[in-house]
């Protein structure tokens, strides 16, 4: 017979290695894939009535990820696609005491790394090499530095985000870093070893490797 829950049916939008894997890996986290329907979406479609289907029902900028819930409107980012899930399941949630910490790191990734990395992925990865903006890379690198040595201040004494016990704030802010490590072959977590352990014992986690194998 077969398992059924009392949760929404729910279908994740996504493309591989984007900010979705934030939440294909909170989906593993808390063992949800029986309730969560994966459904890649590449935005470059060109069935331009599938992507004008996807607007108008989905996401209205035609962006990844989002998450449609049975009986509801679709989440459209991210971090809330986490907080979300976190707080339907009541598991992966900050104790009382970092509560502060759990929303100030999840919307500091969402607001400001994503945009940081966002512009330098875009440099490295998709401008060539003559044509690329050098003063911008260096601005955003520096700005990357100071944002996550900020980060490296609440983990310096502590395993994950809220101290010894995994959150959904991890599997955003571990998105961050993971993505800081494969640019440019890592060289922006160079000079951060707070940042690089963090990552490390992340990447010992079975969802994690579920995610970005």
């Amino acid at each position: 017979m077969a398992t059924t829950t009392n949760k929404p049916k729910m279908t994740l939008y996504y493309f591989p290695n984007f900010r979705s894997n934030r939440c294909i890996w909170l989906v593993h986290e808390l063992s949800a894939t029986k309730d969560v329907h994966f459904e890649l979406y590449d935005t470059r479609d060109p069935d331009e009535s599938k992507v004008k289907h996807y607007k108008n029902t989905v996401h209205p900028l035609g962006t990844v990820p989002a998450l449609k819930i049975e009986g509801r409107e679709p989440l459209i980012e991210s971090g809330a696609i986490c907080m979300y899930l976190a707080e339907l399941y009541q598991k992966l949630l900050p104790k009382k005491d970092n509560i502060a910490d759990y929303f100030n790191v999840i919307f500091f990734c969402c607001v400001t790394l994503d945009e940081i990395l966002e512009q330098l992925f875009v440099q490295w990865m998709f401008v060539e090499l003559e044509n690329r903006d050098n003063d911008l890379i260096k601005n955003m690198a520096a700005k990357f530095n100071v944002a996550i040595s900020h980060v490296e201040t609440i983990l310096c004494d502590r395993k994950f985000i809220c101290g010894d016990e995994f959150t959904a704030a991890d599997c955003v802010l571990g998105y961050n870093v993971w993505w800081a490590n494969v640019m440019q072959g890592g060289q922006l977590l160079k000079n951060h070893p707070v940042a690089r352990s963090y990552l490390e014992r992340l990447g010992e986690r079975d969802a994690f490797k579920k995610t970005f194998s």
